[in-house]
């Protein structure tokens, strides 16, 4: 009987390869070698997958974008309100998937930070990532507004959108805590705890 071979599965494991020859070495050390070498398998196996070095790399950078989103807000139960304890679980886990806590995200976080450095000069990979942005700020938007009740359309103080402002705000403070927790000057649960100061307020609303 043939051998049934699952090409999704192949290219996944191919990319998940290509993200660790970015970690040790930069996209600049990324060939079809190099990565067939850290694959153990062969270059013409990564070119039957990948027809160029650029689509493999853009490849790596749409996975990461995939493998980095969390839960929709229309998978939080609307029946229970707003303040509800799926609602606001849901918005947590939104800001604190911002923090690399544990190797594996620090290793994905240390690829994302190399591909955002490379959208300076690559039109492609600034594309996947605006977005990226556009689409966790809207997801931000959209979990605020299912934790705390707010309506589109509804203005803060300032005469904006209140779950704009507020999700603009916390995407970065995340970003930001992030670099801090990379860069060793802070802690994961550090920057959580901080976080988590901004969110509680939230339950009470």
């Amino acid at each position: 009987m043939p051998k049934i071979v699952d090409h999704a599965q192949r290219r996944t494991e191919i990319v998940h390869t290509l993200w660790q020859v970015i970690y040790l070495k930069g996209i600049d050390g990324v060939s079809f070698r190099s990565v067939a070498e850290a694959a153990g398998i062969s270059v013409g196996r990564v070119q039957h997958y990948f027809p160029s070095r650029s689509e493999l790399i853009l490849e790596g950078c749409r996975q990461l974008v995939q493998g980095a989103e969390v839960a929709d807000p229309e998978d939080v139960d609307a029946s229970s309100g707003p303040g509800s304890v799926r609602a606001l679980s849901a918005l947590r886990e939104f800001c604190f998937a911002f923090v690399p806590a544990g190797e594996a995200m620090r290793i994905g976080a240390s690829v994302w930070y190399t591909y955002v450095a490379r959208a300076v000069m690559d039109e492609q990979i600034a594309e996947i990532i605006r977005a990226s942005d556009r689409a966790t700020l809207t997801l931000g938007i959209r979990l605020y507004r299912a934790a705390v009740g707010t309506e589109a359309g509804s203005d803060d103080s300032s005469g904006g959108d209140a779950a704009r402002t507020w999700a603009m705000r916390m995407i970065a403070l995340g970003k930001g805590l992030a670099q801090e927790v990379m860069l060793d000057e802070r802690g994961a649960a550090s920057a959580k705890e901080i976080l988590e100061a901004e969110l509680a307020p939230l339950a009470t609303h």
